[in-house]
């Protein structure tokens, strides 16, 4: 295996990584996050795979390219190699910290 691939984040680092730090999508991924595993996968496939934010289309081209990105660092196994609870424990650490 190519060292590149070795080092190469796993899907779900990938989510994990982009979701909670987009201002563009963090309030409606920690809505799903907080609602269960199976919101926060519903938001995020509906994101990436039919470019909808929640009800509403994702159209901007630059959004639409950070879409892209993220789907070309998920790599082989996409989406279905994520660990939806480690994703929804990076959304809602912050929130559990209280406020400061």
């Amino acid at each position: 295996m190519p060292t590149e691939l070795r080092n190469a984040p796993t899907p779900t680092e990938v989510i994990a990584a982009w979701i909670p730090h987009d201002a563009r999508w963090n309030a409606q991924a920690r809505q799903a996050a907080r609602a269960g595993v199976e919101a926060l996968r519903r938001y995020v496939t509906g994101l990436i795979t039919h470019h909808r934010d929640g009800g509403v289309p994702v159209d901007d081209d630059f959004d639409l390219r950070s879409i892209v990105a993220v789907v070309e660092d998920l790599e082989e196994g996409g989406l279905f190699r994520v660990r939806w609870d480690q994703v929804q424990d990076a959304l809602l650490v912050p929130d559990r910290a209280g406020p400061r």
